[in-house]
């Protein structure tokens, strides 16, 4: 009898303890083989805290994500309570957008009221994703996903005329007149030294690489206005000298496939893109990325990707939980086996410590240089309106390369749409 009872006790507590297991939901955008290496570190943590249930829901690319997200918060200011995530994937342009609905939660009590914590967001997590989730003094969101910008380049190429990856602008076009070849002597470059997408992102990327800067945060979720005149028009001509005197091949789509036949013998791209120009030069050529290049030989990386948000909807036992799974996020060793296994960076310093990290690049140096852009790397503006911000200047810089404008022009265009735009969000810092 006194067996059976201790038994049933034990049954009781076994009940209970699945009865207040505390269960939420985790929002993503990772598919493939990204999406089955978070699933192991969720599945891990779930492992580890019996208690706890992350259920990752992929929502499919980063526009249904943003979407479902939109619909959702105005779903729940509306009254509706189903079907509501309490970890997301989140844009810090996102982010700022889903501030105006008051419903992120604030991380401080987390990470600043507790002494281990704080020590590692002050001590190790990297400046620039710091600047990315924190508006003033309350951080809204932890690193996740995170890439830098490297210049990929043909080894065989580079050796083949005895050049290195270029540091400077000035080696830059150097490279370009020594690699630029009209090999069968058609009267036609068939092998141009560099490949520019006509996109947004290869602006900033030469943009940062002049030292120039286009918003300040002024506080109170409002920014001002520091794109330099001068630093832009001599980023755009350039570019645009680049293009007329054909020393570069200049399109809006990727560039892997013409650097894997090699059209191109560099770009510059992030490194998320390492396995598509691994796929494209298979059996061709070597590759291996650089710094990128800039006007004072240090690299200004841009910073692609993603934050992890906390939404304030959940109960205390939902935040809690979802605090203790970006905790677990962050841990030095997780953040190895994440970095290692999807190609992004870590996002804290001490992860080169680690023995996983020592051995994954003991024979290989691009991660090294990867984490090494983090120095020097530039965190992009954050405000609600950067999106459409980005798409206009995209425009804008496609048609000043098209030659419906001068660089003046091109400019004062982009001025003029930072300040409507801005305003429109009451973003912009008077």
């Amino acid at each position: 009898m006194k067996k059976l009872l201790v038994v049933l006790l034990a049954l009781l507590v076994v009940s209970i303890a699945f009865s207040d297991k505390v269960v939420l939901e985790f929002w993503h955008a990772m598919g493939g083989g990204l999406g089955e290496t978070l699933e192991t570190l969720v599945e891990n943590f779930n492992k580890e805290n019996p208690d706890i249930e992350i259920k990752p829901i992929y929502v499919g690319n980063y526009g249904a994500l943003n979407q479902k997200l939109l619909s959702t918060i105005t779903a729940y200011n509306q009254g509706s309570k189903d079907g509501l995530p309490v970890i997301a994937q989140s844009y810090s342009n996102w982010t700022a957008k889903f501030l105006f609905s008051k419903v992120i939660q604030d991380l401080n009590g987390y990470i600043l009221d507790d002494p281990q914590m704080k020590k590692v967001w002050d001590t190790q997590v990297y400046d620039v994703f710091k600047d990315m989730t924190m508006w003033g003094d309350k951080i809204y969101a932890i690193p996740f996903n995170k890439s830098t910008y490297v210049y990929y380049y043909n080894t065989d190429l580079f050796d083949l005329y005895g050049i290195e990856p270029p540091k400077t602008y000035e080696d830059f076009m150097d490279t370009l007149n020594t690699l630029n070849e009209d090999i069968d002597g058609d009267g036609q470059i068939d092998q141009y030294g560099i490949g520019i997408r006509t996109t947004v992102d290869d602006f900033q990327t030469f943009l940062y690489g002049m030292n120039g800067k286009v918003l300040d945060y002024a506080g109170n979720g409002q920014y001002k206005i520091v794109l330099d005149k001068d630093l832009t028009i001599k980023t755009l001509e350039m570019l645009h000298n680049i293009k007329a005197n054909d020393l570069a091949i200049m399109q809006g789509g990727y560039l892997n496939d013409p650097f894997g036949s090699g059209q191109i013998a560099a770009y510059m791209g992030t490194i998320a893109g390492k396995k598509y120009v691994d796929k494209s030069s298979r059996g061709k050529h070597g590759w291996n990325w650089a710094y990128l290049p800039s006007v004072d030989g240090k690299p200004h990386s841009p910073i692609a990707g993603t934050d992890l948000i906390m939404f304030n909807w959940g109960t205390k036992a939902q935040s809690d939980a979802a605090w203790r799974f970006m905790k677990y996020w962050l841990d030095p060793i997780n953040q190895a086996y994440w970095a290692i296994n999807s190609g992004y960076v870590p996002v804290r310093k001490d992860v080169v410590e680690t023995e996983q990290w020592k051995k994954y690049v003991a024979n290989d140096e691009k991660p090294v240089i990867a984490l090494n852009t983090l120095k020097t790397a530039v965190a992009d503006p954050k405000p609600a309106a950067w999106y459409d911000i980005r798409k206009e200047f995209g425009s804008i810089f496609t048609n000043y390369l098209n030659d419906q404008f001068g660089a003046e022009e091109a400019y004062n265009r982009m001025i003029t749409s930072l300040k409507t735009m801005l305003d429109e969000t009451n973003e912009l810092a008077k």
